[in-house]
């Protein structure tokens, strides 16, 4: 079978589509709508606990173990479904514990020590993993140490398993440890630079953050700090101090941020919701909770927010779903942002089947449900060889002009204005119209369309031509975002804020006659280069340099003589998003 435009789609996709169907896979979820900034009571867990373990798997929150008394644990495993708003019992774990480490990998969740037999027993070294598709336990290889109240993350198919204490009246201790779930084998990191015990860990641009937590003397004593491990350099950074010192709480992160919810000062609870921002390193204070709460399980599915169990003191069995009050952009099927769903768009979908990849997890929209599965892959089809009208998309200049100074922005008010030696191209370019450049003084000059500095953002256009040290993109006064070096290499002169600021560059020609669709990406941490959807160059970054002028399409970011366009410019596109071709 050939689509619209002729591409063979696979018979292998056909087969998994259809046995998708037949097989009932199929399920659909929808997200309610409440008042943004503001907590709803849900239903009860049915058992009341704290220090309990938890995940949200395939949009469905599992609330494991805990403590139902001071003097007791539970192996209870309890499944809430937000989109019923109803509780279901699961398979019992098989060695009940208070505060263990709990995360998913490979569409399991991951147990791994706690205390036992009462909530301020000695840890354990135990490490089960659950299976909810068949609501079975199995116990893999014993940690080797044993190991209570620590902080778990996973990076790129790694478990990490942050500080933590053996015991309630032990010191804490600051041991990172790297657990490789298919091998079952363990690695010492660098040590976080605060020991402590009863903190929140999780990940955010593949970074772990540990926020909060107490020595053992929690009763008297617990942290503000928030220290960062990047696992591609085994480093930590320390970052801004949470606005409230706290322990045993818990955090998840939606739209970017991280939310730090709950916890304890001393043996009292709070209500405190405090947000974290990355990109500026700062907390912003938010709507507490109805219930406070201390050894709380915190998660988020898609821009909801769910409070669950804890204690006052007093266990709790209450529920609350915090509405972030975040405008966050719906899903977009078309992910290397050339503004139709097609077999790049399906090929990138399936690369991530099974994963937890929030660049392709578009459905139920507007956020996914953290995995990519049949529901990404029906909305998708839904799309098939279609247009997308993606309100991500800030700036669009198709260039398909016939005559004129005016290049018409598609997706906003932007209109450019063509002067110089500019000549329109109806049927000559890549999609449909371009305008051709004479590398003199030809260009289009465009208002204002986003700074860099506040977010993520991509810019992708078609070329053909060109010479070394002539630009495609610029911003007025400040950098040129896609160009040239001195060999015709494409680059981006869009700096970054840390030590390692500079030019990205790359060793990849384009100015060798031929079509190529250029593209710079900023995810909030990374600069990348794209050639042809394929990365060139990329570096990490604290941040990118900021202006709010307007741009320049085929020259320089001062019109300098050199760097214009000797050549075709096509499709100019710009999104406030990460495009991922």
């Amino acid at each position: 079978m050939k689509s619209q435009n002729g591409t063979n789609v696979s018979h292998s996709f056909w087969i998994l589509f259809f046995s998708l169907i037949l097989s009932g896979f199929w399920g659909r979820a929808e997200i309610s709508l409440a008042a943004e900034d503001t907590w709803t009571y849900k239903t009860n867990m049915p058992t009341a606990r704290v220090f309990v373990g938890g995940c949200v798997l395939d949009g469905k929150i599992y609330v494991i173990s805990g403590a139902p008394s001071s003097s007791s644990v539970t192996p209870a495993v309890e499944m809430y479904d937000p989109t019923i708003d109803t509780w279901t019992r699961m398979a019992n774990m098989p060695s009940a514990r208070c505060y263990p480490a709990t995360c998913t990998f490979d569409d399991k969740i991951y147990v791994f020590g706690g205390s036992s037999p009462s909530m301020w027993s000695s840890a354990t070294k135990n490490v089960y993993i659950y299976d909810p598709t068949i609501d079975t336990w199995t116990q893999k290889a014993d940690m080797p140490y044993a190991n209570a109240g620590c902080g778990i993350a996973v990076v790129d198919g790694t478990i990490y398993l942050i500080g933590g204490s053996y015991s309630e009246s032990s010191p804490p201790v600051p041991t990172v440890m790297a657990y490789d779930p298919i091998t079952e084998s363990w690695t010492r990191k660098a040590d976080m630079p605060t020991a402590r015990g009863f903190f929140s860990a999780c990940v955010l641009d593949g970074k772990i953050y540990a926020i909060g937590g107490a020595t053992e003397n929690w009763r008297t004593f617990s942290y503000k700090h928030v220290e960062v491990y990047d696992p591609s350099t085994n480093t930590w950074t320390r970052k801004s101090d949470m606005p409230t010192q706290r322990w045993s709480l818990d955090t998840c992160v939606v739209d970017g941020k991280i939310f730090a919810i709950g916890g304890g000062i001393s043996t009292a609870s709070t209500t405190a919701n405090e947000v974290y921002n990355p990109i500026t390193d700062t907390w912003t204070t938010k709507s507490p909770m109805q219930q406070k709460r201390y050894g709380l399980y915190v998660g988020s599915i898609g821009n909801k927010i769910y409070a669950i169990g804890g204690s006052v003191p007093g266990m709790l069995s209450t529920v609350e779903e915090y509405d972030t009050g975040f405008i966050v952009t719906p899903s977009q099927p078309d992910f290397n942002g050339d503004g139709l769903v097609d077999i790049k768009d399906l090929l990138r979908l399936i690369q991530s089947w099974g994963q937890d990849d929030p660049t392709v997890d578009i459905a139920p929209p507007p956020f996914g449900d953290g995995i990519v599965d049949a529901l990404d892959l029906e909305f998708l089809m839904s799309y098939w060889e279609q247009p997308v009208d993606d309100p991500t998309l800030k700036a669009h200049w198709a260039l398909d002009e016939a005559e004129g100074a005016v290049a018409c922005d598609s997706a906003g008010v932007n209109d450019a204005f063509v002067m110089g030696g500019t000549v329109w191209q109806p049927s000559g370019g890549q999609a449909d119209g371009a305008l051709q450049l004479d590398g003199i003084d030809g260009c289009a000059v465009s208002g204002p369309v986003l700074n860099p500095a506040n977010g993520p953002f991509s810019v992708f256009a078609w070329i053909n031509g060109g010479a070394p040290g002539q630009v495609v993109v610029s911003q007025q006064g400040a950098a040129n975002w896609l160009t040239t070096d001195a060999e015709g290499n494409v680059m981006t002169a869009l700096k970054g804020t840390g030590r390692s600021a500079g030019p990205l560059q790359s060793q990849t020609i384009i100015t060798d006659g031929h079509w190529h669709r250029v593209g710079f990406v900023w995810d909030g941490a990374n600069r990348i280069l794209y050639v042809d959807d394929v990365a060139a160059a990329e570096d990490t970054q604290e941040g990118l340099e900021g202006s709010d002028s307007g741009l320049y399409i085929g020259t320089g970011n001062a019109m300098q003589p050199g760097t214009y366009w000797s050549g075709l410019i096509d499709d100019v596109r710009i999104y406030n998003r990460t495009v991922s071709p």
